[in-house]
């Protein structure tokens, strides 16, 4: 793909109950504080360097990671939701399916809270229009929130994020996809 074109990308990462206390604890501490956002850490050294400690961290671990991937992403789809639902939905129905020796069925999905009401409606209604199709089972749950009160929705940006630069960057950050993509599945478009 050339980097010119457009492209979304929707990134889950797998977390296991047991699991949950200490990955929030290690990216704090590797944060070294409550707060992270991976492109504003990306800008200086110390923010690049934590940022592949935290993907390390991540490598090392069992959690899977699952991509979904849209390219291009259509002229006219000019705020990038068309894209945005396709990637959900994709990502949604093998999350809930689960994978034969990489996941069981996931019944949780935790999203990042959008800012805007609209927005927020939007993601619920892309969960509900599959719950309705039945691609994904009746109890499955969404929850909206933010990263600065879940930090465990620190993983699927940085995922997203090494994703993104091993396509879009020649410098050094190009590789840090390198330290999860052993870990990494790709969800299949289903529309």
């Amino acid at each position: 793909m050339a980097p010119a074109e457009t492209f979304y990308i929707f990134t889950a990462v797998i977390v296991e109950f047991d699991q949950m206390a200490e990955l929030r604890e290690g990216l704090r501490d590797i944060a070294g504080s409550n707060w992270w956002h991976t492109t504003q850490a990306l800008l200086d050294d110390s923010g690049r360097a934590k940022t592949r400690e935290m993907l390390k961290f991540l490598g090392e671990g069992s959690e899977t990671c699952i991509i979904a991937f849209q390219v291009p992403v259509e002229h006219d789809d000019h705020d990038g939701e068309v894209a945005r639902r396709a990637c959900y939905r994709s990502l949604a129905v093998e999350l809930a399916a689960g994978r034969v020796g990489a996941w069981s069925p996931v019944d949780l999905f935790l999203l990042e809270e959008r800012n805007q009401n609209n927005f927020r409606a939007k993601n619920k209604l892309n969960h509900t229009q599959l719950i309705s199709e039945t691609r994904i089972p009746q109890p499955t749950r969404l929850l909206q929130t933010s990263p600065g009160v879940e930090r465990l929705l620190w993983l699927p940006d940085l995922v997203s994020s090494a994703y993104r630069r091993s396509i879009t960057h020649n410098d050094d950050t190009k590789t840090l996809f390198d330290a999860v993509e052993h870990r990494v599945h790709f969800a299949k478009p289903i529309d």
